[in-house]
């Protein structure tokens, strides 16, 4: 979606505003103020000011060793020229939410003995921000202090709530993504593909065989601009990889970060490649 001329003025007037905000004050960085866990779910509150409150939600398929000991919840203000987050941006059309800079990281001990299989759902709630269909703001991603990367899978109101799924931990932002769709389509695709080629030696001769397949119609449906193709595509993959078991393909990753979970990060990405696909 494209702005116009007056948005663009608008949006410089609230980020100036921000960041003289945020120069002026300490740094700070917030453990949760409450924490819960249950089953499979945790749920934390961070409150970084009086304005910004961050209602974190992480959901896994299934886990093992999860509890409130196991897993280091924090958020904290960030000043968006900072060289540690503009370096890490994957494009120049992206930058930090004027009103909500705000990073959390959530990294499991490694000595927690806490693993999960498949895919986790992430989602961000705050009242700091209010959500408008025309304006791109995407949950985002970065491993390790890595390249951040688009995990959306929905965007809705009350105020503004961001979901995204992942199969690995570290550092999660909401980003304004100005990217033409297509260029974010493509981006999308061309990380699936890698994460395919990275990991083959984690998947068996049969399921690869066939996720190349739907690759290559992926592939071919993308470079005609055929969508609705695209889309039934990666639907397919996605349900042939969530029917997969551990025999076929690596699905487990925990806090010791000795295992690639392929699966989860196969589908989480497959999964907000969907729903750019749904939003074009």
């Amino acid at each position: 979606m494209m702005y116009t001329a007056m948005k663009f003025r608008q949006l410089a007037t609230v980020v100036a505003t921000t960041l003289l905000l945020i120069t002026s004050a300490n740094a700070q960085v917030v453990t949760p103020s409450t924490l819960t866990v249950n089953d499979n779910k945790v749920q934390a509150k961070l409150s970084l000011t009086s304005l910004i409150e961050v209602d974190l939600t992480v959901e896994f398929e299934n886990s093992l060793g999860l509890n409130s000991n196991a897993i280091d919840i924090t958020a904290e203000l960030i000043n968006p020229t900072d060289t540690g987050i503009t370096d890490r941006l994957p494009s120049l059309l992206t930058s930090a939410v004027s009103g909500f800079p705000v990073l959390v990281s959530i990294a499991p001990k490694p000595d927690a003995g806490f693993a999960f299989e498949g895919v986790a759902q992430v989602e961000i709630y705050t009242k700091a921000i209010h959500y408008t269909p025309s304006v791109p703001w995407r949950l985002f991603t970065s491993h390790n202090n890595g390249e951040f990367e688009d995990i959306t899978t929905l965007t809705s109101s009350g105020s503004y709530r961001a979901r995204g799924s992942t199969g690995q931990f570290s550092d999660f932002i909401i980003l304004l993504d100005t990217r033409a769709p297509s260029a974010i389509i493509s981006d999308k695709f061309l990380l699936v593909s890698e994460t395919l080629n990275g990991n083959r030696g984690l998947i068996s001769a049969p399921l690869e065989a066939v996720l190349d397949s739907g690759i290559s119609d992926l592939n071919a449906a993308l470079a005609s601009n055929d969508y609705d193709a695209a889309l039934t595509i990666v639907d397919g993959l996605i349900v042939v990889l969530g029917n997969a078991s551990g025999s076929e393909i690596a699905d487990v990753w925990r806090s010791s970060n000795d295992l690639v979970n392929a699966k989860g990060m196969l589908i989480s990405r497959l999964q907000t490649l969907r729903y750019s696909l749904r939003i074009i």
